[in-house]
């Protein structure tokens, strides 16, 4: 299981952006929310869109075009 997280802004057109821990874009933690462990991107995603309407997810470390395990390889 991974710890994923969500951003906070609290502007309704800035979307939450969802980040798994260890991402290199991932902004500071006093900036973020914490989502919960989950198994991959698409189950956080999945999570996430039940809280927030304008969810996206980090393309460099849970890109789930691609994968749908985060990508631990550099951005």
């Amino acid at each position: 299981m991974t710890f994923f997280y969500l951003t906070n802004f609290y502007s309704h057109s800035a979307p939450h952006i969802i980040h798994a821990l260890g991402c290199p874009n991932m902004p500071d933690m006093n900036e973020l929310g914490y989502l919960g462990p989950f198994n991959n991107c698409s189950e956080a995603s999945r999570s996430a869109s039940k809280k927030f309407d304008n969810i996206k997810v980090c393309e460099c470390c849970c890109d789930k075009r691609k994968k749908p395990i985060v990508n631990n390889a550099p951005c």
